[in-house]
Formats: structure tokens, sequence, C-alpha cells
């Protein structure tokens, strides 16, 4: 098995990476789920229970003092902060994390889509073995040692075969939890529900990457969202009509607006033209 690509040159490229780090990528080697799954269940309870304006550190206070997620010692509280933070950043000026809370209060059963997306943003483990939950025709099985092998060769040298079933295991419950998988101990492809806000959050983390335009509705970013890329296109008519982005296609040509969903600010950083 060839070792496959799994850092796309968006996360790699010079200033722009920094410029994704301030719009909410992680730009590491390694990310949360070393340790944990994607924690949907501890995202929701923070969503539910903090305010939109509140900062990692009153998020990370609300954890550790305030005992948000019923950990039984104050070590797992701050773990599980930790945690939470690698995968989600858990920063309202960072656009990912303040668009995913947005668009999840609009429509939480999408939140399962929705986190899956920011994670595949900040974690590089997860981002890799989506070629795998690609490749699976629907009902067709993913064999843990599959997903072990493909991540020793993704990431050659680099985890221990310890850490290597951790991760196996921690992504392929993360994408069971989000509805790309189905199954406990045998895990089949599904495919999630369509939902336009969850296809919206998609492409807008697609422009902030930096594509744009017929690349961008045809990246792997829509395919988080749906395995049917032709319900993308209705799917954002209808985010539009609710006023969530712009959108236009016709002649072959493709055009987003998301000023909707970001500041000036986070609308000039993801401008990789200049």
């Amino acid at each position: 098995m060839s070792a496959p690509r799994t850092t796309p040159d968006f996360l790699l490229a010079a200033p722009t990476a920094s410029r994704r780090e301030a719009l909410g990528f992680r730009c590491k080697i390694s990310g949360g789920l070393l340790s944990r799954t994607m924690m949907l269940e501890e995202l929701s309870l923070v969503l539910a229970q903090t305010p939109p304006t509140a900062s990692p550190g009153e998020i990370g206070t609300a954890i550790t003092d305030g005992n948000l997620l019923g950990k039984p010692t104050r070590a797992s509280r701050i773990k599980s902060y930790r945690h939470l933070a690698e995968l989600y950043g858990l920063d309202p000026q960072k656009a990912l994390f303040r668009v995913l809370r947005h668009l999840a209060a609009l429509d939480p059963a999408s939140l399962p889509v929705l986190a899956l997306i920011c994670v595949y943003c900040r974690d590089p483990q997860l981002r890799a073995t989506f070629s795998l939950i690609r490749a699976l025709p629907l009902g067709g099985q993913l064999h843990r040692a599959d997903v072990e092998a493909f991540l020793v060769s993704a990431f050659p040298d680099r985890f221990s075969p310890v850490l290597i079933r951790a991760l196996a295991q921690n992504t392929s419950a993360s994408w069971t939890v989000s509805g790309h998988l189905v199954g406990r101990l045998k895990k089949h492809r599904t495919h999630p529900p369509v939902r336009p806000v969850a296809v919206a959050f998609a492409m807008l983390a697609g422009y902030l990457a930096g594509l744009r335009g017929q690349r961008l509705l045809q990246s792997e970013f829509g395919e988080l969202a749906t395995a049917q890329p032709a319900l993308i296109p209705s799917q954002l008519s209808i985010a539009a009509a609710r006023g969530l982005l712009g959108f236009k296609q016709a002649g072959g040509v493709v055009e987003f607006d998301f000023s909707p969903l970001l500041t000036p600010t986070e609308l000039a950083l993801a401008d990789v033209t200049d």
C-alpha cells in the first residue's frame, strides 16, 4: 500500500496556514482523536449550557470548576476540556466554531455532521481516513485491521502499535457517531441524512480552506455532508433561501457569498488571492 497523502496544500502553505488557524483550522501533526472519539455528547453539553459568546477560558472554567460535563475528578475534567479544545477550538473568535455553534442552534439534528466537518478541519488522522470511508459502497464493511494498516501507511513511524489501535478505534467510532458508518463491532457504510445546514457548513469550511466556485462545489467537503453530490446544489438553494449564504449556479459558473456567516475580517483572512 502506497502512503496516502494526508495533509492538503492549504494546511502546509505559508502564509495561508497561519490564516487557516486564525479561522479555526488546526495545523498539527496529530489531533484529539489520539485519546478520544469526537466527543459529540460533551460538545452538545457545552453548546447547551454555555452562552454563544463564551470564551475558551470561560468554557474551560465551566468544565473544570463547574463540572459541566459531569466528570468524576478534576483531572478528568481538565483532560476533557483539553481534548474538546483540540477537536473544536471552542473559540467564538474563530469562524469554524462560531458558525458551527450558530448553525447547530438553527438545526440541532445537523450537529453530528457539523461536528464531523469541524473535526475534519482540525484532526489529520480523521481527515486521512476519509479516503477509506468514501471508497466504501453503501453497506460495505470497514474492517478495523484495514484502518490500522492504512494509518500505519499514512503516518509511517509516527505512532506506536498501541496508538495505532486507539486511532483506528476512535476514528471509526467518530465516523459512526456522525452517521457515515453504522454498527458497534462491525462497521458498515451508511449515509448521514442530507440537511441544508450541514451542506452549507461543508461549503463554508471548503471556502475557508481556499476553494472557490466549481472546485468548491465538487470538493470532498461536500462529500462529508452527503454521499450524493447531485443533491448539493438543491440543498444550497434551500440554505440560501433561509439567508445562510448566497449561492448562484448558471452556465457552469458557480458563485458563493458567505458574508451572512462571516465577519469582514474573516472574509479578508479567507481571501487567498492577495
